[in-house]
């Protein structure tokens, strides 16, 4: 048989045919050349014939680069199945494999949905244990604690600082003196916390002829420490039998037995103010403290309250009493008990939520939340009227007490704006953000009382009844009608206060985190072992798939890749 010899190759020969305008006739062994030639057609027409014959064969043609793109992307799809493949059966997370290499399609579809449910829920353990741990969770822990390096029980422990305040704010005596008659006039009204009568009281100072006039520049504070109570009230101090002044802890400076505080409830005896006392547990170490109530000398508007006497805390040398939330009220004429037990309480500091590390001390001492209240109070007032109505402890000149004209004009009203509005639970967290110390000494007391013995009374009164009924050591004032001259008056004025330690050791309540990262990989370890028999290392098997894949099949960065578990290496 006679091959035919053709004039143009393959590939020539296609693109020939392909072209309209091509002559076919030079051609003698196709049919064309003894076909009768068509009628001729106009340029137009042939062109719209061409042009719609080509834009007819690309509709039903795809182009050979779209059919290359789904080649690729179909080799890409098999390709990456087979890696998921080949990690699925040599990853050490358990059951995977199954998934791929069961006997049945039906298997295949139970391990698959099995391995997925199990995914997810370890997943949601997985998200919820973060959560947790970064929340941060505590608890308390209540531990005993006592010195480092003692083996048996410590020898001593400190005694708190004792704040004992006056129920009687200013002496009816200092009042009623022919040259204070103007104070006591300002203060009767003053101490009533009536704004409206304050304002009438401010419309006299502005007048210089008015008597009013002459105090307008004596200072609140001075009011408060010249009307108050004497300090010689503290009548008796003694430890074991001993007066404090011969104790160790005070035998260099007998001055710091107890000082006096300045406070807006009045002023108040600091009995051991540097914490230098150390004692014993029980009565052998007890600390007792007697105090004279001057009970005739309450001012009237301090005789019309409900009780009289004292409050007393208990708190450490690095607070003040009056920034102390509440204290315990302890009447003239009982016998008082306080059995204590010392308290540290250990806030975490890396827990933001439960302390502030930054607040550490302020101008009332260590920082506590009493003594954040009443710093809050001295700067609302100090914002409104320039000045305060009793300076704090630790002032260090950062604020001024207000003279008699500025609290009666300003300083009052501010006051009772601030307390509205700190005593509303609504508002209070807005007005006085205060946070929790981080570490804080408490002495938790139990109180117990009785009757001051007539025995006891007629005991002692030979020996004090000279000085409580002559004029010249100041507890009788026969021109302000005050006369102590009976056993009946010691029974009414004396309170005796006794101060002991149940326990020689500080007990602590310290703020642990009930969820830490020890706690966070166990669950993790365990959800991921449990329920996908999966590790560390499968993690890190996981995560260099997911490297390699993303650098082989959308990068198409090549190198050698290792299997997770036999080391063969493959083109990527």
């Amino acid at each position: 048989m006679t091959n035919t010899t053709m004039a143009h190759p393959p590939h020539q020969m296609e693109t020939v045919l392909q072209n309209p305008n091509t002559d076919h006739t030079h051609f003698p062994n196709t049919d064309h050349a003894h076909a009768p030639k068509p009628p001729p057609v106009s340029n137009t027409h042939q062109n719209g014939a061409a042009t719609h014959k080509q834009t007819h064969k690309q509709t039903d043609t795809p182009s050979p680069h779209k059919q290359q793109m789904e080649e690729h992307c179909i080799c890409v799809k098999m390709s990456w199945v087979r890696d998921f493949r080949e990690f699925a059966n040599d990853t050490s997370a358990h059951g995977v494999k199954y998934i791929f290499e069961g006997p049945y399609k039906l298997v295949k579809l139970l391990f698959l949905v099995t391995w997925l449910g199990l995914s997810i829920y370890a997943c949601n353990v997985i998200i919820t244990s973060v959560i947790t741990y970064v929340q941060k969770p505590t608890s308390t822990k209540f531990e005993v604690l006592q010195d480092s390096g003692m083996t048996d029980k410590p020898e001593s422990i400190k005694f708190p600082t004792i704040s004992v305040c006056s129920m009687n704010k200013v002496k009816k005596s200092f009042l009623d003196s022919e040259e204070n008659i103007l104070l006591k006039e300002y203060y009767e009204v003053l101490d009533q916390y009536d704004v409206a009568k304050a304002e009438e009281l401010a419309a006299r100072f502005e007048d210089p002829e008015d008597d009013m006039y002459q105090i307008k520049d004596v200072l609140y504070e001075d009011l408060i420490e010249q009307g108050g109570p004497n300090k010689d009230r503290l009548l008796k101090c003694q430890q074991r039998g001993q007066y404090c002044n011969t104790l160790k802890a005070f035998e260099n400076n007998v001055d710091r037995i107890s000082v006096m505080e300045n406070s807006m409830t009045g002023r108040c005896w600091r009995v051991n103010p540097d914490g230098e006392l150390q004692g014993k547990m029980g009565d052998y170490g007890s600390l007792k403290l007697m105090f004279w109530a001057d009970v005739q000398d309450y001012s009237t508007r301090s005789a019309d309250t409900e009780n009289q006497g004292f409050v007393v805390a208990f708190h450490d040398n690095g607070t003040y009493g009056s920034s102390m939330a509440s204290g315990f009220l302890m009447s003239p004429g009982t016998y008082y008990k306080a059995d204590l037990r010392r308290k540290a309480e250990i806030r975490r500091k890396d827990k933001i939520e439960s302390c502030d590390v930054s607040l550490v001390a302020n101008t009332y001492g260590s920082y506590n939340e009493g003594s954040c209240a009443l710093e809050c109070k001295d700067k609302a007032i100090h914002e409104a009227c320039g000045c305060v109505n009793v300076v704090p402890p630790l002032n260090n000149g950062k604020y001024r007490s207000c003279n008699l004209e500025e609290w009666v004009k300003c300083g009052l009203k501010a006051y009772r704006s601030w307390y509205d509005d700190y005593t509303n639970p609504d508002l209070s967290t807005k007005i006085c953000p205060c946070s929790t110390a981080c570490e804080e000494i408490r002495y938790e007391a139990q109180i117990s009382s009785s009757s001051v013995s007539p025995a006891f009374a007629a005991g002692i009164f030979p020996g004090v009844q000279p000085i409580i009924s002559l004029p010249q050591y100041g507890y009788s004032k026969p021109e302000f009608d005050i006369l102590y001259n009976s056993t009946d008056d010691i029974l009414k004025n004396v309170m005796v206060l006794e101060v002991l330690f149940t326990s020689m050791r500080t007990s602590e309540i310290r703020e642990i985190i009930n969820y830490d990262m020890g706690n966070l990989l166990g669950d993790i370890g365990g959800v991921l072992g449990l329920f996908l028999g999966a590790s560390l290392f499968t993690i890190l098997e996981f995560i260099q798939f997911v490297v390699f894949s993303i650098m082989k099949y959308c990068f198409n960065i090549g190198g050698p890749k290792h299997s997770a578990l036999n080391g063969e290496k493959e083109a990527i």
